[in-house]
C-alpha cells in the first residue's frame, strides 16, 4: 500500500511539473508590470501604453509579432500606435478623449522564443475637454482591423487559452491513472482481505 501511495506522489508532481512546462505564456508574464496600472484611472490624452516584461524581448525579426490593441467597452477598437518592442518593454500610446473603462489586449514574444499573451483595463476621465479628433495618432493596428490587410490582428476580447487545451488533455490524463491505480489499490486490497479471510477460516476450522 505504501508503495502505490508513494508511486500516486510521484505521479502529481510529474503532471504539475509537464503542466507548468505547458503554459509559458504564464510562466513568461507573472512578473508583468503595466502604464497604465491595472485597475486605474487616467486622465484623457495621448495616453503611453507600456508593458515591462521579467525578460527581454525577441527583436530583429519582421516576421515575429509584436501586437497591442485598445478598445472601449463596447469592443469598438480605438486608433493607437504601432507596437514598438524594445529590451523589456512593449509600447504603444492611444489618443483617448471618452470617458470610460478600456482594455488593453497583448501579444509578444519573449527573447526564448515563447509567444506571450494577455490583457489589462484601465479607465479614462477627461477633465481637461482633451479632444482626440485634433490629436491624431498614425493608427497602425487600427487601420490594419478596419481594412483587413497586414499581418492579424488580435481581437480586443481575445483570451490567452492556447495552453488550455493540453492542459485540459494532461488534467484528464491525471484523473484516468488515478482512477486506474484506485481501482487496482481496491482489487488489491480485496484480494488480501479475501486471502486473510480464507486462512482465518482455515485456521479456524482445524482448531
Amino acid at each position: 500500500m505504501k508503495r502505490i501511495l508513494n508511486s500516486i506522489a510521484a505521479l502529481s508532481l510529474s503532471l504539475t511539473a509537464i503542466i507548468g512546462v505547458s503554459s509559458p505564456a504564464l510562466a513568461h508574464s507573472d512578473e508583468l508590470k503595466t502604464s497604465p496600472e491595472q485597475g486605474s484611472t487616467v486622465e484623457a490624452g495621448r495616453i503611453p501604453i507600456i508593458l515591462t516584461f521579467a525578460e527581454e524581448l525577441l527583436t530583429g525579426d519582421d516576421s515575429i509579432s509584436h501586437e497591442v490593441v485598445v478598445a472601449n467597452e463596447a469592443g469598438a477598437l480605438i486608433p493607437a500606435l504601432c507596437a514598438s518592442a524594445e529590451g523589456f518593454n512593449l509600447s504603444t500610446a492611444a489618443a483617448i478623449d471618452e470617458p470610460g473603462k478600456y482594455t488593453v489586449t497583448w501579444r509578444t514574444v519573449s527573447e526564448d522564443g515563447h509567444p506571450v499573451d494577455g490583457t489589462f483595463d484601465f479607465s479614462v476621465v477627461n477633465n481637461t475637454d482633451y479632444d482626440a479628433a485634433s490629436d491624431a495618432v498614425d493608427a497602425c493596428v487600427y487601420a490594419m482591423a478596419a481594412s483587413g490587410e497586414g499581418p492579424k490582428v488580435i481581437s480586443a476580447n481575445e483570451e490567452s487559452n492556447d495552453a488550455l487545451p493540453g492542459a485540459l488533455f494532461i488534467g484528464a490524463a491525471f484523473v484516468g491513472v488515478l482512477a486506474v491505480i484506485w481501482i487496482a489499490t481496491r482489487r488489491t486490497l480485496k484480494a488480501r482481505a479475501a486471502i486473510t479471510g480464507k486462512a482465518r477460516r482455515h485456521k479456524n476450522k482445524n482448531e
